[in-house]
């Protein structure tokens, strides 16, 4: 079999600056794409050993180790050995992610009857005998899975900053009420006499505190609106005011709390003056948070980001 050094140089650097490209994206590096193909480039350069009797040196495990930290030097530099070391693992963890969507693409050219026959009556070196299209069409694919885990992971860091813990306490006697709750920048529901602000919670979480009796007659009161059944905490009741968009001014039944702790990245605010307003229906769909609360309520509203 012949192999053509010139192509295989031209092919493992359109890999390395894919592989590169990758590593950036994920990490969050602004690299310039030139310096990202210069580092591809000068990586490559030692597939000219196989040209002389040194070339099987390339194949030892230090040898490679040290090809991909220079080229890691030579793509992002050196600030930190933090940020260096972070650089080099996800660029092996990406380059093994290729190497197994190569894999794959390899099984799919082998028991393809079309791409055999194709591949049969190919007269080019690159794709009759170095299998070459295998390594391009699957520099897409990863590119693709990079681009979509990337935003992903964005996605769900920006939403974990959107939560907060909360700690909910009625009265002396109750038990406290431990519980996840999203950050609203859009809930600025207050009580409009004292002017203190509602945090909205699931009834549900509150069920220990009642007796069977209690709980139903609870429930019938809410569903009612007040003109069934009984609320334990009635005396301490308001009628909170509301309107949302494509529906007419709405009343929430709302509490006022002992106590109301918000726990953000283990800062924590002590509140006094909050009203538990209660919800007859779980807030999220999927479980990720049982209560919504107004911005007002945090540690450090400046420095945290909110939902909208």
């Amino acid at each position: 079999m012949t192999l053509y050094i010139d192509i295989i140089y031209a092919l493992n650097t359109v890999v390395t600056v894919s592989l590169l490209y990758m590593t950036a994206k994920w990490i969050g590096y602004h690299v310039k794409k030139k310096r990202l193909f210069i580092a591809a480039a000068c990586s490559g350069l030692p597939l000219f050993m196989w040209l002389t009797a040194y070339g099987e040196l390339l194949l030892h495990p230090f040898a490679q180790a040290i090809i991909c930290m220079v080229t890691i030097l030579l793509a992002f530099g050196f600030q930190t050995f933090t940020r260096f070391a972070k650089a080099v693992l996800l660029f092996y963890f990406i380059s093994w992610l290729t190497g197994g969507v190569v894999m794959a693409m390899a099984m799919f050219w082998q028991t393809s009857e079309l791409l055999e026959t194709w591949r049969s009556s190919a007269r080019w070196v690159l794709f009759d005998d170095m299998h070459g299209l295998l390594v391009l069409s699957a520099l897409p694919v990863v590119i693709l899975f990079a681009e979509l885990s990337k935003r992903v992971l964005k996605q769900e860091k920006k939403t974990a900053a959107q939560f907060a813990d909360v700690i909910i306490k009625m009265d002396d006697r109750a038990e406290t009420i431990k519980a996840t709750t999203l950050i609203d920048t859009g809930n600025h529901l207050r009580d409009p006499i004292s002017r203190a602000p509602v945090l909205l919670a699931e009834i549900a979480l509150f069920q220990s505190q009642f007796a069977e009796e209690e709980w139903k007659e609870t429930l019938e009161w809410l569903d009612s609106e007040g003109k069934k059944g009984k609320l334990k905490w009635e005396a301490r009741m308001k009628l909170i005011p509301y309107r949302t968009v494509g529906r007419d001014h709405g009343f929430i039944f709302a509490v006022s709390a002992a106590e109301v702790v918000i726990i953000v990245d283990g800062e924590r605010q002590d509140h006094k003056n909050v009203l538990i307003g209660f919800e007859n229906r779980a807030l999220s769909a999927e479980g990720r948070f049982q209560c919504i609360t107004p911005p007002d309520l945090l540690p450090n509203t400046a420095n945290f980001n909110t939902a909208s």
